[in-house]
């Protein structure tokens, strides 16, 4: 069984590695593919990390494989977020709190076995290890959070199937493997729990590879078609959706659909007379959009600045812009706004009204 589980470590290390370099050097990469290839390796750096006898196989060398394997977590997080919420980069606090994570993982880990500044403290370095553990599965939680949240909105066909296979991964594999330290309390998983689990990620690498050779995955990974700067303006005028496309421009235009609250793609799909899934396609590929939500966002945005700029609009409350727009609430709309412009409606009002002085005392003889 020992055997066994040596070489199955083996071959998963190594179609993992294999993977991940096949990700990072793939042309027109994106930020997702870096955040996708870096958790691919972390597969093959828990298989090495973990296994018997590595630390004084390898010695420092090991530390830093330890140390990748706990910011795994952090980075499907990232990976998440890039990828399902189409959040572009990442903040130097994430940065910092998954450093911080690895930081009191690995101290508590070390610690526990007489090794590190917890040496002498087993009951803190145990305490520490626990939390680290518990903060990794938050993490991939969330991740899986992410996946599920707007998958009926999903425009990109690809990316929208994943959802599932993304949950089923990270929530059987990842999570089971993260959370034995919290099931077992430290003392290990036995042996038939981890060969379940290598198993699992055996079979992971060996799909990813296999995808990776047959060229697939690749709307995931490349950069996205630049988002257009007015909405429903054709980034590509070809291909058989092409006309769908045009006629959801022209129909919105003439009946403001985006005013109508709770719209979703079914609605639209029914309203326009075709299939969801051509729906998505036709606003995805010649539009240019990669959910929903920003497609219906862009038209929202656009008139609530035009009526917010507007002085015969300036008696009207902000509240009533945004609901006649079609935002459920003003918190959404705030948020929104403030992502476009840069700044709040009321600010953008005021600005606008005080640029309108300006002009007058200009004219003014």
């Amino acid at each position: 069984m020992d055997e066994f589980d040596l070489i199955l470590r083996a071959a998963t290390a190594a179609l993992a590695l294999s993977a991940a370099i096949s990700i990072a050097w793939r042309p027109h990469r994106s930020r997702v593919a870096m955040y996708a290839a870096f958790a691919v390796a972390g597969i093959a750096a828990f298989m090495i990390a973990s296994a018997p006898g590595i630390h004084a196989a390898l010695g420092l060398a090991a530390f830093f494989i330890n140390a990748w394997c706990l910011a795994t977590p952090g980075v499907i997080w990232l990976l998440a977020r890039a990828l399902f919420e189409d959040r572009d980069g990442h903040e130097p606090w994430h940065v910092a709190a998954i450093g911080a994570l690895v930081a009191v993982t690995l101290a508590g880990d070390y610690g526990r076995f007489g090794l590190g500044p917890l040496a002498e403290r087993p009951g803190l370095a145990q305490a520490m290890l626990l939390a680290g553990r518990a903060g990794a599965v938050a993490l991939l939680l969330a991740a899986c959070t992410m996946a599920i949240r707007h998958w009926r909105g999903d425009l990109v066909e690809e990316r929208r199937r994943s959802r599932a296979l993304f949950v089923g991964i990270v929530g059987c594999a990842f999570v089971a493997l993260a959370g034995s330290e919290l099931v077992f309390r430290g003392a290990g998983a036995p042996l038939p729990w981890l060969l379940a689990g290598h198993g699992l990620l055996f079979l992971l690498a060996a799909s990813i590879a296999h995808a990776l050779a047959r060229g697939g995955m690749p709307e995931l990974f490349t950069a996205a078609l630049p988002k257009p700067a007015a909405p429903l303006v054709l980034v590509r005028g070809d291909g058989v959706d092409a006309a769908l496309a045009a006629r959801v421009a022209e129909r919105m235009a003439e009946r403001k659909l985006w005013r109508t609250e709770g719209l979703g793609i079914a609605e639209l799909a029914r309203e326009m007379g075709t299939h969801e899934h051509r729906l998505r396609r036709a606003i995805n590929r010649h539009l240019g959009y990669r959910n929903f939500s920003d497609f219906l966002h862009d038209y929202r945005l656009n008139e609530a600045a035009a009526r917010l700029a507007d002085p015969g609009e300036a008696h009207l409350p902000v509240l009533t812009i945004a609901l006649d727009c079609g935002f459920g609430s003003i918190g959404p709309f705030n948020r929104a706004f403030k992502a476009r412009y840069g700044i709040t409606p009321s600010q953008f009002r005021n600005q606008r009204a005080l640029a309108r002085e300006s002009a007058s005392r200009s004219a003014a003889p």
